[in-house]
């Protein structure tokens, strides 16, 4: 689980550097990486075992989260200025 938050993350990471449709794609991927990550790094801890790569895990889901927002809303208003042009 924390595996597949982590790639997820990097996904969503570099889906959010690209424009347009790939934003729309990438903030859900990265919410859904963010989510694993910290669900397979509590039951990491609770089996006592090492959670180093849940911590990578949240660190890039939430930089993947707050890039791919930027550039959701900045695509959406782009095309609301030219649709009211």
């Amino acid at each position: 689980m924390v595996i597949a938050g982590f790639v997820a993350g990097i996904a969503a990471l570099v889906l959010s550097f690209l424009s347009g449709f790939f934003s729309i794609i990438s903030l859900p991927l990265a919410i859904v990486g963010l989510v694993l990550s910290v669900i397979g790094g509590k039951k990491l801890k609770a089996n006592n075992q090492s959670s180093g790569l849940a911590t990578a895990g949240l660190v890039v889901g939430i930089i993947a989260v707050c890039i791919s927002a930027i550039a959701f809303f900045t695509c959406g208003i782009c095309v609301l200025a030219v649709a009211t042009a």
